[in-house]
């Protein structure tokens, strides 16, 4: 568990990838992008056959990132930088944190005010709910700029 841990913090911090799950032989997951992109893409691949415990890490962890993790029942949660929100999120679920940076909220990527994928999961609660949620805003989103 601790090299699994320990490579999911390596794997973040170096920016190798900006989502990962390890366990202890080693990575299982590990993607870049932007965003929530990869970890929504990630849980809609994975959901529901995702069987084991894993340590998952993500650069920038959110409430809808968090929520969306509990669909991948993790062992524990890394993020290079955490918002209060997800905190109170894995608090509640009983999943142990660990992050370099705890941030009052995520922003929107101009910095100008709040991320869209966190308004979207504002009043959610239900991992599931905020799964379907972020894919309505996504893909309004994509489809606004397309």
């Amino acid at each position: 568990m601790i090299l699994a841990q320990q490579l999911v913090q390596e794997t973040i911090r170096t920016r190798t990838a900006t989502l990962c799950a390890a366990d202890e032989t080693g990575l299982v997951v590990s993607i870049s992008g932007t965003g929530i992109q990869p970890l929504l893409t990630t849980v809609e691949r994975a959901h529901g056959t995702m069987r084991r415990e894993l340590e998952w890490g993500d650069w920038m962890v959110g409430k809808a990132a968090a929520l969306l993790l509990l669909l991948m029942h993790p062992r524990a949660v890394f993020g290079a930088f955490m918002s209060v929100d997800a905190q109170a999120v894995l608090d509640r679920a009983r999943i142990p944190y660990t992050c370099d940076h705890t941030i009052p909220s995520v922003l929107n990527r101009k910095g100008t005010g709040p991320c869209p994928m966190e308004v979207a999961v504002h009043r959610v609660e239900d991992p599931s709910a905020a799964l379907e949620a972020l894919k309505q805003v996504l893909g309004h989103m994509q489809s606004s700029t397309a």
